[in-house]
């Protein structure tokens, strides 16, 4: 059976998945204290900054009881003395591949549609089936999720359009000009935002870019990364003029960018135009500025209003990927379920061939070898016609395996008949 115990950003506060983040390192000592406590050995742990989830393998518990005891055993892991367990959620098959697909397909993101979580889920996998801790089962679930992730993304509108705020900023710069390959960028802070920014701009193709920040060594950082220029903040204001393009995201609490500053800019530029991109909160460009002639400034605002219809439009694809992802879950239940026959087909097998041998014993004084032949061959031909049966059977009362109660009857049947042939002996 496949299962699911997991918490993310629709359950729970960034306080508390955090106490469950597990780190790469951790994952083998986990998995072999969940041995130890469990039984349960084969596990893919997928840890991020919005979910920790931990797929699981087993035939021994029920997956409830299978997904609580490996909750317990991640608070053990982790020391953790509070109750969270209504914080998590738990499947188990159908419902856990319904959910990692949708995961895999960006559509249970926080930025739906968003590419980092497949990568995310790949190394996961990597790691896990490097240390021998994913079964066929795991493994053959996995790769189904990145065609679930890979199908949804090119069949569908999930990644029309930008969804962050770092993105939006660089896209309305290319709605401004036909071209930045003549202008020069000055992007101001060197943090997590700056860093998309640079990366965004990086990836379009834009040469001319300069990074500021208050803390020099950071800006160097992203430059050496960027392959930018960089200008040291205490020369930002007087070096304005240069740029045509100034992007803030900084965390000051204080507007780092005066209507002065930029007067004194334009007076250096000769009135040539120049926009503005404050992504900052609070403010980092005085608000003011918006009022002079030849100044264009966006602020978070104007760009989320972007990134919010352009969410709407993503939204608008999640239906289409759902029926992506179900067909794909169809395919891999069916896979599953013809799997869990194969015990039975071959114990079924076994018993026939075994009554076959014993049966045979008897007329093995044929007087001659054309008989014994012809005995040998009337046997092998009898027992697979009614192995054949037996198979053809199992699979319709089953339906394939899927009807798992009239599945157990049939193996407890067949272990019945093996081991009390095995008794006679």
């Amino acid at each position: 059976m496949i299962g699911l115990a997991g918490i993310n950003h629709k359950t729970s506060p960034i306080e508390i998945r955090e106490q469950f983040s597990i780190s790469k390192e951790e994952i083998i000592p986990f998995s072999e204290l969940l041995q130890d406590d469990t039984g349960i050995s084969d596990i893919v742990v997928l840890s991020t900054c919005n979910r920790t989830e931990i797929y699981f393998s087993q035939m021994k518990y029920d997956n409830v009881t299978a997904a609580k005891l490996i909750y317990r055993t991640l608070k053990k892991f982790k020391g953790i003395e509070n109750k969270y367990w209504h914080l998590f959620y738990n499947y188990g098959n159908s419902e856990a591949v319904r959910h990692l697909f949708e995961v895999s397909s960006g559509i249970d993101s926080m930025i739906i549609g968003e590419d980092q979580i497949i990568g995310q889920i790949k190394e996961a996998y990597q790691y896990c089936t490097d240390a021998a801790l994913t079964d066929a089962v795991l493994m053959r679930l996995f790769q189904k999720s990145f065609e679930a992730g890979k199908r949804v993304r090119s069949e569908t509108k999930i990644k029309m359009g930008t969804t962050s705020i770092s993105s939006a900023a660089v896209q309305k710069c290319f709605q401004l000009y036909d071209s930045l390959n003549d202008k020069r960028v000055l992007m101001i802070g060197a943090g997590d935002t700056g860093r998309l920014v640079l990366q965004h701009l990086n990836k379009s193709g834009v040469k001319r870019i300069t990074v500021s920040n208050r803390t020099e060594e950071k800006a160097k950082r992203l430059a050496e990364r960027y392959r930018c220029a960089m200008l040291p903040f205490d020369q930002m204001a007087n070096h304005l003029f240069l740029y045509d393009i100034i992007i803030v995201a900084t965390g000051s609490s204080v507007p780092l960018v005066t209507r002065e500053m930029i007067t004194d800019s334009q007076e250096k530029r000769e009135n040539k135009p120049q926009v503005f991109v404050d992504i900052s909160v609070p403010r980092n460009i005085e608000k003011n500025v918006e009022e002079m002639e030849n100044i264009q400034l966006f602020t978070i605002d104007a760009l989320q209003k972007t990134v919010d219809t352009n969410v709407e439009k993503r939204m608008h694809s999640v239906s289409s990927a759902r029926e992506i992802i179900d067909e794909i879950v169809d395919e891999f239940s069916e896979w599953l379920s013809s799997r869990s026959l194969r015990p039975a087909i071959k114990m079924i097998t076994e018993i026939m061939q075994k009554v076959s041998n014993e049966e045979l014993l008897g007329y093995y004084k044929a007087d001659t070898e054309d008989k014994q032949q012809a005995i040998n061959e009337f046997s092998t031909h009898l027992t697979q016609k009614y192995t054949r049966l037996f198979i053809k059977n199992l699979k319709e009362i089953t339906e394939n395996g899927k009807n798992t109660e009239s599945l157990q009857i049939i193996n407890k049947l067949f272990n019945f008949v093996y081991e009390h042939e095995e008794v006679e002996e």
